[in-house]
């Protein structure tokens, strides 16, 4: 019986892609390098610090430290100016959830942005797990781990819901119910969503999937 939710954010939750991939491509212009799509498909899907040390490797006098603060600053001006939000009933996904135990968000960027986006969200969390809090990021199962202590609950009570193959690695390791939103990577990945138990295209139809779920408290029925 499941007894709690963790959501990761980019891509789940929020509709984020197009915005990282605008920003890190003015970063990168920025300081000399002008990014290409092949640069895109070399970071997608990978954690800060990977990606962060891509655009250091190809833009002079960028650490990946001012890398990750100089895009983190990009992400944040966006979310004030209201240059993204939350992808269509990512909202109602997350309320269907709450009404049937805690929720928490996992997410492997940094927390400056992680909170910012929440914040623009108007989305409650009990538990909030940023790339900042662990040593060891997606696709190790830390970052589930931290949340299932966060949120005490047991890992094998939580389902996840992810989007990326390396989010759906991590929870999967960490012992959770996975349920899948795959990104266009993800979704060519058949290594990976065999680790899922639950597939849905988008936020909407995962919805649908989740109020199936053996909760401890389901509401809906």
């Amino acid at each position: 019986m499941l007894a709690a939710t963790v959501f990761d954010l980019d891509e789940t939750l929020a509709d984020s892609a197009a915005t990282w991939t605008r920003v890190i491509g003015a970063v990168a212009a920025r300081h000399g390098h002008g990014w290409t799509a092949a640069d895109w498909a070399a970071i997608q899907g990978t954690g800060t610090g990977h990606w962060a040390a891509y655009l250091a490797r190809r833009c002079p006098g960028l650490t990946p430290a001012s890398a990750v603060a100089e895009c983190v600053e990009g992400m944040v001006d966006a979310l004030a100016r209201g240059g993204f939000g939350l992808l269509p009933g990512a909202a109602d996904l997350v309320a269907t959830a709450a009404a049937a135990g805690p929720v928490a968000l996992v997410s492997a960027s940094p927390a400056r942005y992680v909170l910012a986006a929440v914040a623009a969200s108007g989305l409650r969390f009990a538990a909030i797990v940023t790339g900042d809090d662990v040593t060891r990021g997606k696709p190790a199962p830390d970052p589930y781990l931290l949340a299932a202590r966060r949120l005490g609950v047991s890992p094998d009570r939580c389902l996840a819901v992810e989007d990326s193959g390396s989010g759906i690695r991590s929870a999967h390791a960490a012992g959770m119910t996975v349920l899948a939103i795959p990104n266009q990577a993800t979704a060519r990945d058949h290594e990976v969503l065999g680790l899922a138990a639950h597939h849905a295209a988008d936020a909407l139809i995962a919805t649908k999937t989740l109020t199936s779920l053996p909760y401890l408290h389901r509401p809906w029925t």
